[in-house]
């Protein structure tokens, strides 16, 4: 019960109690009457009773709420399912946020096609980005890991990626510039590693702490076949601490052939400088 509710509860009851002794140290001035003495009795007795009772039913919701309270501890909360880009970047967020001071986030994240459009809007990437680097400031996250993974043809034969070098830009091999302007943030940000690899598992997984991970759900287009998210599954522990056992084999798994990047190398950074100029003037 809300404390000032149950203070003007029991002011209550001590007003009931001063006007019922009130009348009764009033009643030795006057003749005894025995139906004024019975009815400050029962008064005096029903105030008393309704008292004990009250208290008897706020312990007995107290100890109703600190047995929902260990019931939830042990039984944990269940795994669910957002759908949508949007649904899914907003439980993400509240996740990251959710996050115990001196935990530690990793995230595996495949590249299809060259970009990362298919798991967040634009505006609902740079959310999640801000949400993420807000609590590195504020020293919640411990250590930030990120693992971008690439077909495996794709990172065997690319030069750059075997060499640590993430491409901004089109093309296989390459991510956006949102997804690069939050890496260099990465490199450049004290207790974060960048990495790359060939991927295990296409989608994302994300180990946030020890109690939280995220993994998307893909869906095919039927007549394209290209991948699109269809949402985000949560999963927490308890209960669900055997399923983030296994995300996080897997993301042990990508780890084993991932490779440092030491350098993100945007568009324009190879651009002839009469290009450039041209570039930026227009």
């Amino acid at each position: 019960m809300n404390p000032l509710r149950r203070e003007l509860i029991n002011g209550v009851f001590v007003l009931v109690l001063a006007s019922l002794m009130s009348a009764a140290f009033a009643a030795f001035q006057v003749s005894f009457n025995l139906q004024l003495w019975v009815l400050i009795l029962i008064g005096l007795g029903i105030a008393v009773t309704g008292y004990v009772m009250f208290e008897v039913a706020l312990g007995y919701m107290a100890s109703t709420e600190a047995r929902e309270r260990e019931w939830l501890s042990r039984v944990g909360t269940p795994a669910s399912l957002a759908l949508g880009r949007g649904e899914s970047a907003r439980l993400f967020r509240e996740a990251v946020s959710g996050m115990r001071p001196g935990s530690d986030l990793t995230i595996s994240v495949s590249v299809p096609h060259g970009d990362l459009r298919a798991l967040f809007s634009d505006e609902n990437r740079e959310e999640v980005y801000a949400t993420i680097e807000n609590q590195l400031r504020r020293g919640t996250i411990r250590e930030y890991k990120r693992i971008v993974c690439f077909e495996h043809d794709l990172f065997a034969n690319d030069p750059d990626l075997r060499a640590g070098v993430l491409r901004v830009g089109d093309g296989p091999g390459a991510v956006t510039s949102a997804i690069g302007k939050h890496c260099r943030v990465m490199l450049e940000t004290r207790g974060c590693s960048l990495f790359v690899a060939p991927v295990v598992v296409r989608g994302l997984i994300a180990l946030l702490g020890t109690g939280k991970a995220v993994m998307s759900v893909e869906m095919f287009d039927q007549d394209t076949g290209q991948p699109t998210v269809l949402g985000f599954m949560f999963f927490h522990d308890p209960p669900n601490g055997e399923i983030i056992e296994q995300l996080r084999q897997i993301e042990r798994a990508t780890e084993r052939r991932m490779i440092a990047v030491h350098k993100i190398r945007f568009a324009e950074d190879i651009m002839p400088p009469g290009q450039q100029a041209t570039s930026l003037s227009s």
